[in-house]
């Protein structure tokens, strides 16, 4: 019996929003041919996916010991799953490897000529994986099968796969897109997804887009007609009602346009019925310039809590370059209903747009406060495989990653330097942070206040946590040992608390976990001022591959080469707010966090303001309202305000 396991990997800050939906139509889809009975596909637990280290997981999968391993692909999990992949076909020899979701396109070659990668699937990806699936079991049992354009290839080259054989890629014929999606069983119907309380449900409705934005892969290149290729009202209905009963915190609709659907009508005075009493928060993405004051109404009475409306730019030349057509005073219009209706609204405007420069850019922000609409946040452009701006890059004078996040680094109209101070003024004038990595996972609260009353303490399994005492009478061989023993029980993101900092113990005992987890991130919590070009050495020596998150801080940098930036292991030291120590000293090595006794709040805290750093923690079991308001920069970052 054939057994295939499918894994996808989550946003490393978000895994709670990591719900493995493509798998679960896969699973969902062979269930609907009749599969099951001849073919076992298990979807990765949570629990390991979610928030496993790397040889977690892959040991998870290898005890599996399956034929086939099914990777969903995107731009935040794509290089560190191809990374496991490697690490899965060492273990497991006979291993295929077969890949699929946006990350899969044709001018995408990292991808489709990655070792790891033995089969792609291209597009929808239900009908293809199936029949697939098939053909390797009849391979497996040594059917045989007729050739594909006459190219003997290792596996079957069926409708909508490719192949990558000796320096050259081998396409099956094209798959046409499913012209209705009513076939499709609901994964969550089925059971095929876990859902617990407290989690969010993605929930789709369409697989269509009337727009032909030249930066989004929305269409899945599917074009623009919908004709079947939505779901029916009942079907969503009934996932949300299942998503309801088993304590979603919020739907989020997997939908570009929310409100252009034929069904929408229909799905609000539907979702006013189920979503009752105590509406669980709906989520959406809508079209701006639909928003008229009787759909706008609908949606609130359904539950819409939050709304994402894609203004991108307010330069009509940038907006034409694109292919993006938007009314731009109708947009304002309907998106002030939002506002007048309680809805949040996020406000995105892209940095980096053909025909957009740092005038347009600015005047796009100007627009914004014009028209009396709320905060916005900034996107730099990623020029995403399989996308028109992809493909005319060369005529924008584009130049972007090739590995993701493919952060647009220069156009015609903006160089790097130029880019990079736009977007440190524009994120410092919406309130962000311009040094903040998207994406970053941060430090959990409990970690400041942190004891230790033995050598080595952990917490959670997958362990997220670890407080070292370094003074522990232990040789340094004796911490390596100890660091052995926990290299495959580690969570994606790991702090180290280190009491009584000693670097040379927290190399010898953290070099073993990071050499079995070389994708995982590190937070590194000192309890004194350590010297900083030693901390940048063993950041330097430290074992990890570089991936999403190193790219997506290129622009810390001066110059745009390397494309990237290290940011693991990150380093804070947690000293007392009386230490005489400058934060700047450690200005792109260390966050510097100020401790304070509660009793000392008041003289400490203003004094800290003027000092800077990154935030301070209280020595306290309770939050003060009044430590807030004294802290006029520094967030309080233990104890929290909610208790």
């Amino acid at each position: 019996m054939l057994k295939i396991v499918l894994l996808q990997l989550p946003v490393p800050n978000n895994p709670a929003a990591n719900v493995p939906l493509a798998a679960g139509y896969l699973k969902a889809w062979a269930y609907n041919q009749g599969l099951l009975e001849r073919m076992q596909i298990e979807i990765v637990p949570r629990d390991i996916a979610d928030r496993g280290g790397d040889g977690l997981i892959c040991d998870w999968i290898s005890s599996q010991n399956p034929d086939v391993l099914g990777i969903s692909l995107y731009t935040w999990n794509s290089e560190r799953s191809l990374q496991l992949a490697s690490l899965l076909k060492q273990m497991l020899p006979s291993l295929i490897v077969v890949v699929g979701g946006p990350e899969v396109q044709r001018n995408n070659a990292w991808v489709l000529e990655h070792p790891a990668v033995d089969i792609a699937v291209e597009g929808e990806g239900e009908q293809t994986f199936s029949e697939l699936l098939l053909a390797l079991e009849q391979q497996q049992q040594q059917i045989s099968l007729p050739m594909h354009n006459q190219v003997a290839l290792p596996y079957p080259l069926v409708a909508g796969t490719l192949q990558y054989q000796a320096g050259q890629l081998h396409a099956g014929l094209p798959r046409p897109a499913m012209g209705s999606l009513d076939p499709i069983p609901s994964p969550y119907l089925l059971g095929f997804l876990e859902l617990r309380a407290g989690e969010i449900a993605f929930i789709e409705c369409s697989r269509w887009c009337p727009y032909g934005c030249t930066f989004c892969l929305y269409g899945r290149n599917l074009g623009t007609k919908l004709g079947g290729r939505m779901f029916g009202s009942e079907r969503v209905l009934a996932e949300v009602a299942w998503a309801r009963q088993r304590g979603a915190r919020a739907i989020h609709f997997v939908e570009a346009n929310l409100n252009l659907l034929p069904n929408f009508r229909e799905l609000m005075r539907g979702l006013h019925t189920i979503n009752q009493p105590e509406p669980t928060p709906i989520y959406a993405e809508l079209r701006g310039e639909h928003l008229k004051p009787e759909s706008v109404e609908a949606m609130v009475q359904a539950g819409l809590t939050v709304a994402e409306v894609g203004l991108q730019s307010a330069n009509r030349t940038a907006l034409q370059a694109v292919g993006r057509r938007t009314d731009l005073d109708k947009w304002a219009e309907g998106t002030r209903r939002l506002y007048q209706h309680g809805v949040a609204v996020l406000l995105d405007v892209i940095l980096g747009l053909p025909e957009d420069d740092a005038a347009s850019t600015h005047a796009t922000i100007e627009w914004i406060q014009q028209q009396e609409l709320g905060d916005y946040d900034i996107f730099t452009l990623q020029v995403l495989p399989g996308t028109g701006v992809r493909n005319e890059a060369e005529r924008f004078g584009m130049q972007f990653q090739m590995r993701p996040p493919y952060y647009i680094l220069a156009t015609n109209w903006l160089n790097y330097q130029q880019l990079r101070a736009l977007r440190w003024d524009l994120r410092e004038q919406a309130g962000l942070d311009p040094l903040a990595i998207e994406g970053m996972p941060q430090p959990p609260s409990d970690v400041w206040l942190q004891t230790c009353e033995q050598a080595i303490q952990v917490i959670d399994q997958p362990i997220r946590t670890i407080v070292l005492d370094c003074r522990a009478k232990l040789s340094l061989e004796q911490w390596q040992t100890q660091g052995q023993s926990y290299a495959h029980q580690v969570a994606s993101h790991v702090v180290v608390v280190a009491k009584q900092s000693d670097l040379a113990v927290l190399e010898a005992f953290c070099w073993p976990i990071a050499q079995a987890n070389l994708t995982i991130h590190w937070d590194i919590v000192l309890d004194q001022p350590l010297d900083p070009n030693a901390l940048r050495q063993l950041q330097q020596r430290w074992p990890h591959s570089i991936g999403y998150l190193d790219r997506i801080a290129v622009y810390r940098r001066w110059q745009a080469e390397p494309d990237w930036v290290q940011v693991t292991p990150r380093w804070w030291i947690n000293c007392n707010w009386q230490e005489p120590i400058d934060p700047l000293s450690y200005e792109g090595i260390a966050e510097v966090v100020w401790r304070v006794p509660a009793d000392q709040a008041t003289t400490a805290i203003p004094e800290l303001n003027r000092r800077g750093g990154t935030g301070i923690v209280l020595e306290a079991e309770h939050f003060e309202p009044a430590w807030q308001e004294l802290s006029e920069h520094l967030p309080i970052l233990a104890p929290l305000a909610d208790g």
